[in-house]
């Protein structure tokens, strides 16, 4: 499925080809500073699909400590997507930038040992204490 997207400026638009059945909840401390709420939920794609529309000279990277870099508007400062410096092949798009028509369901979550405690996971996925094998 071809996923669109853009910041909340709408300056920064892309699209991308997700991976079927990889759409996580991650509750790591990392994911919850950086989109400031209780968790992110990500869909995963294949890098080189990854086209920018219009704006990539907008976008800027955080090189944090794990070795990944999380990717936002430098206008309006909206969270993009994730990818690694040491792989070219996949990348993690942000939910929450994709276009109203993106109606896939979560399939994990990760990092659950972290997550806050009132936070609820879904009991009818999956669940790892950190990142799911793949």
């Amino acid at each position: 499925m071809i996923l669109k997207g853009k910041c909340l400026c709408e300056k920064i638009s892309f699209e991308a080809e997700d991976i079927p059945g990889v759409v996580f909840n991650c509750h790591c401390s990392r994911c919850r500073k950086s989109h400031g709420t209780a968790f992110a939920t990500q869909v995963f794609a294949q890098r080189k699909t990854l086209k920018f529309i219009k704006g990539e000279e907008l976008l800027s990277e955080y090189d944090g400590e794990s070795g990944g870099l999380r990717t936002f508007c430098s206008s309006c400062g909206s969270r993009l997507m994730n990818y690694s410096k040491d792989t070219m092949d996949y990348l993690s798009i942000c939910v929450s930038a994709l276009d109203p028509e993106f109606n896939l369901k979560p399939t994990a979550d990760c990092f659950v040992d972290d997550k806050f405690s009132w936070t609820k996971v879904d009991e009818g996925i999956q669940q790892f204490a950190a990142y799911p094998p793949m």
